[in-house]
């Protein structure tokens, strides 16, 4: 009886490190983030290959007639840590993953030009979720972006 108690919790310790333990008892430490640049205009009507899986979800949203796919960039961060994407139109994006804490990551964005800051906001995202912002006029349109998360 007195082995019963360490051989049980030894045994415990044995099972989580063989099977994971769930979400809930491992904190997350790092985020891959992506950020996909969209430019979206209403003089044209053309659809990215790219994008035909999310057509649906961004004519819901924005009322455009083509989306096309400018760039795509992931940033693998660690939680306190930013990192910055480059943006058309000598923008920058600043992302700093805050925490990651019941299935969610809280990510600050701050996009700049030049040295100013233009925009700034908190999103939460869930794991291997994503969320389009509209952004700022662009060439014959307008800038759109998806941020998803990967954790």
């Amino acid at each position: 009886m007195r082995f019963r108690f360490p051989c049980l919790l030894m045994f415990a310790i044995l099972m989580l490190s063989w099977y994971g333990a769930p979400d809930s008892l491992l904190a997350k430490e790092s985020c891959r983030i992506s950020v996909d640049t969209i430019l979206a205009a209403r003089n044209d009507s053309g659809i990215d290959p790219q994008l035909k899986r999310h057509i649906g979800e961004l004519q819901s949203m924005f009322n455009y007639t083509s989306y096309r796919l400018l760039s795509s960039e992931s940033l693998n961060l660690r939680v306190g840590q930013s990192g910055m994407v480059s943006l058309p139109g000598d923008r920058r994006l600043k992302i700093t993953l805050h925490q990651i804490h019941s299935r969610r990551a809280d990510i600050s964005l701050q996009m700049m030009k030049q040295k100013r800051t233009v925009f700034q906001t908190q999103i939460q995202l869930l794991n291997r979720g994503s969320l389009f912002v509209g952004g700022p006029k662009y060439q014959n349109g307008n800038l759109i972006f998806k941020i998803s998360s990967a954790y």
